[in-house]
């Protein structure tokens, strides 16, 4: 557990049970915890979890519940507060985003090739062993599409409220990106 040290008051043995919680919270259920900082008589507690394979997750209140738990009144004297900084897991939306998902994207915004290697700055030849699948697709990759399109959508969104009652389209749209 990381900043374990920065509690004065604990004993070998409250470490070592502290130690003990936080594998087993991170073995188990990918709950990690740290220590953020003790001021005051109050001690704050950061605690976040990160995807596993049971697909299991806490939400904040569960968090904070399990952290009360660990940092119960074995550990911390009468008179120190525990504040606990909960951070949620969040699933992913890039392990959906697969080369499909980027065609159909181009199509709806009209985007050809030859413009994503524009808006992207990469090589004509990378993009097309991506689209031919004879390289897969990365996490850096999929962030990098999965952003270029979230950014188009805001950015498309906008168009078409400053341009109230007019047919737009895409293509104008995308023309206008100074590609």
């Amino acid at each position: 557990m990381k900043g374990i040290e920065l509690l004065p008051f604990i004993t070998d043995e409250q470490n070592k049970l502290l130690k003990i919680s936080a594998i087993n919270y991170r073995r188990f259920a990918r709950v990690y915890f740290q220590i953020l900082e003790f001021e005051n008589n109050t001690v704050t507690v950061k605690v976040w979890q990160l995807q596993n394979p049971a697909n299991h997750y806490l939400t904040s209140k569960e968090l904070i519940d399990r952290t009360k738990e660990v940092f119960g009144s074995d550990i911390l004297p009468a008179g120190i507060a525990l504040h606990v900084r909960p951070i949620a897991f969040k699933p992913d939306d890039l392990q959906h985003f697969t080369i499909e998902t980027i065609e159909s994207k181009m199509q709806q915004y009209g985007l050809k090739p030859k413009d994503l290697v524009k808006l992207l700055d990469i090589d004509k030849s990378t993009l097309s062993l991506l689209f031919n699948k004879n390289r897969g697709l990365t996490r850096a990759n999929r962030a990098m599409f999965f952003y270029l399109f979230k950014s188009l959508e805001k950015s498309y969104a906008g168009y078409e409220k400053n341009f109230d009652g007019s047919s737009r389209s895409v293509n104008t749209f995308v023309e206008n990106l100074a590609l």
